[in-house]
């Protein structure tokens, strides 16, 4: 009888830990996607006024400018190479091919 109740005690420990776990899997990709959606707001709010939206006020963008430092420059990038998906897949590969 005593086995059987530390089985059960053992499976139900073992659930928790796996609903503890998905949970917690769960919360993640839920802030992931919320960070991804943030930086499509904050890079429409700086970098709007490219492609036709209103601006936001100088002070804030230039204010959040110097947080744009990598976009900026992946932006640049891909300027430069145009339309050249190959090129862009093998930089992203890590060389210069």
């Amino acid at each position: 009888m005593l086995q059987i109740l530390r089985r059960l005690l053992d499976e139900v420990k073992a659930f928790l830990a796996g609903m503890h776990e998905a949970l917690v899997q769960q919360s993640i990709e839920t802030l992931e996607l919320e960070l991804l959606e943030l930086e499509h707001a904050f890079l429409s709010l700086v970098l709007g006024g490219l492609v036709g939206l209103p601006l936001a006020p100088l002070g804030v963008a230039a204010e959040l400018a110097p947080l744009l430092e990598e976009e900026a420059r992946i932006l640049f990038d891909r300027t430069w190479r145009g339309s050249d998906v190959i090129a862009d897949l093998f930089s992203r590969m890590g060389g210069e091919w």
